[in-house]
Protein backbone atom coordinates (compact mmCIF):
# COMPACT_ATOMS: atom_id res chain seq x y z
CA UNK A 1 0.00 0.00 0.00
CA UNK A 2 1.74 3.37 -0.84
CA UNK A 3 1.57 6.45 1.79
CA UNK A 4 -0.83 8.56 0.43
CA UNK A 5 -3.43 5.34 -0.16
CA UNK A 6 -3.45 4.88 3.68
CA UNK A 7 -3.50 8.73 4.02
CA UNK A 8 -6.46 9.17 1.68
CA UNK A 9 -8.06 5.79 3.95
CA UNK A 10 -7.62 7.44 7.23
CA UNK A 11 -9.28 10.80 6.02
CA UNK A 12 -12.60 8.90 5.55
CA UNK A 13 -12.70 8.20 9.39
CA UNK A 14 -13.70 10.92 11.61
CA UNK A 15 -11.97 11.38 14.94
CA UNK A 16 -8.81 12.72 17.01
CA UNK A 17 -6.58 9.06 16.33
CA UNK A 18 -7.37 9.55 12.92
CA UNK A 19 -6.27 13.26 12.72
CA UNK A 20 -3.10 12.41 14.52
CA UNK A 21 -2.62 9.26 12.01
CA UNK A 22 -2.66 11.00 8.88
CA UNK A 23 -0.70 13.92 9.99
CA UNK A 24 1.97 11.23 11.10
CA UNK A 25 2.04 9.62 7.61
CA UNK A 26 2.26 12.96 6.03
CA UNK A 27 5.39 13.94 8.29
CA UNK A 28 6.99 10.96 6.77
CA UNK A 29 6.72 8.81 9.59
CA UNK A 30 7.65 4.89 8.73
CA UNK A 31 4.59 2.61 8.40
CA UNK A 32 3.82 -0.74 7.05
CA UNK A 33 0.84 -2.68 6.05
CA UNK A 34 1.51 -6.07 7.25
CA UNK A 35 0.52 -9.41 4.80
CA UNK A 36 -2.43 -11.80 5.66
CA UNK A 37 -4.94 -11.72 8.11
CA UNK A 38 -5.71 -12.38 11.61
CA UNK A 39 -9.18 -13.32 13.09
CA UNK A 40 -10.85 -10.29 14.52
CA UNK A 41 -12.17 -12.09 17.41
CA UNK A 42 -8.84 -13.11 18.09
CA UNK A 43 -7.90 -8.95 18.06
CA UNK A 44 -10.80 -8.22 19.80
CA UNK A 45 -9.36 -10.06 22.99
CA UNK A 46 -5.83 -9.04 22.53
CA UNK A 47 -6.64 -5.07 22.09
CA UNK A 48 -9.03 -5.80 24.96
CA UNK A 49 -6.16 -6.67 27.33
CA UNK A 50 -3.68 -4.62 26.16
CA UNK A 51 -6.37 -1.63 26.50
CA UNK A 52 -7.04 -2.39 30.01
CA UNK A 53 -3.03 -3.00 30.89
CA UNK A 54 -2.36 0.81 29.15
CA UNK A 55 -4.90 2.00 31.38
CA UNK A 56 -4.08 0.55 34.67
CA UNK A 57 -0.57 1.66 33.96
CA UNK A 58 -1.32 4.76 33.08
CA UNK A 59 -0.23 4.83 29.33
CA UNK A 60 -1.50 7.99 27.70
CA UNK A 61 -3.61 6.51 24.02
CA UNK A 62 -5.99 7.72 21.75
CA UNK A 63 -9.26 5.99 20.29
CA UNK A 64 -8.46 2.54 22.00
CA UNK A 65 -12.04 1.94 23.60
CA UNK A 66 -13.76 2.78 20.19
CA UNK A 67 -11.33 0.43 18.14
CA UNK A 68 -11.86 -2.43 20.41
CA UNK A 69 -16.07 -1.58 19.80
CA UNK A 70 -15.26 -0.73 16.14
CA UNK A 71 -13.79 -4.37 15.86
CA UNK A 72 -16.40 -6.24 17.64
CA UNK A 73 -19.25 -4.68 15.30
CA UNK A 74 -17.25 -4.83 12.27
CA UNK A 75 -19.23 -6.89 9.51
CA UNK A 76 -17.64 -8.74 7.03
CA UNK A 77 -15.40 -11.69 6.62
CA UNK A 78 -14.24 -11.56 10.30
CA UNK A 79 -11.00 -10.93 9.50
CA UNK A 80 -8.64 -7.79 9.16
CA UNK A 81 -5.00 -6.72 8.11
CA UNK A 82 -2.70 -5.23 10.38
CA UNK A 83 -0.71 -2.18 9.92
CA UNK A 84 1.55 0.27 11.73
CA UNK A 85 2.96 3.82 11.65
CA UNK A 86 5.40 5.24 13.69
CA UNK A 87 8.98 4.52 14.89
CA UNK A 88 11.88 5.30 16.87
CA UNK A 89 11.52 8.41 18.04
CA UNK A 90 8.21 9.04 17.30
CA UNK A 91 5.98 10.12 20.13
CA UNK A 92 3.14 7.79 19.12
CA UNK A 93 2.60 4.45 17.99
CA UNK A 94 -0.40 3.88 16.10
CA UNK A 95 -1.62 0.41 15.47
CA UNK A 96 -4.20 -0.21 11.99
CA UNK A 97 -6.82 -2.99 12.07
CA UNK A 98 -8.03 -2.62 7.90
CA UNK A 99 -10.49 -4.59 5.35
CA UNK A 100 -9.19 -7.19 4.36
CA UNK A 101 -8.95 -6.09 1.18
CA UNK A 102 -7.16 -3.37 2.40
CA UNK A 103 -10.40 -0.88 1.14
CA UNK A 104 -11.23 0.72 4.14
CA UNK A 105 -9.96 1.18 8.19
CA UNK A 106 -11.88 -0.16 10.19
CA UNK A 107 -10.51 1.18 13.69
CA UNK A 108 -7.06 2.98 14.72
CA UNK A 109 -5.32 3.20 17.97
CA UNK A 110 -2.31 5.50 18.98
CA UNK A 111 -0.33 4.70 22.48
CA UNK A 112 1.82 7.79 23.18
CA UNK A 113 5.65 6.07 23.45
CA UNK A 114 7.22 8.64 26.25
CA UNK A 115 7.89 6.16 28.88
CA UNK A 116 6.55 6.35 32.49
CA UNK A 117 4.56 9.44 31.64
CA UNK A 118 1.01 8.85 33.12
CA UNK A 119 -2.22 9.19 31.52
CA UNK A 120 -3.38 12.92 31.60
CA UNK A 121 -7.36 13.74 31.62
Amino acid sequence: MERDTLIILLGAEAGDVYVACRDALRAGCDFKIFDGTVPVRNLITIYGRRERHTRARGIRTLGFVQAVDRLASAEGPGEALLGQVGGAGTVWFFQLFLTPDGSRVVACVAVHQAEGEAARP
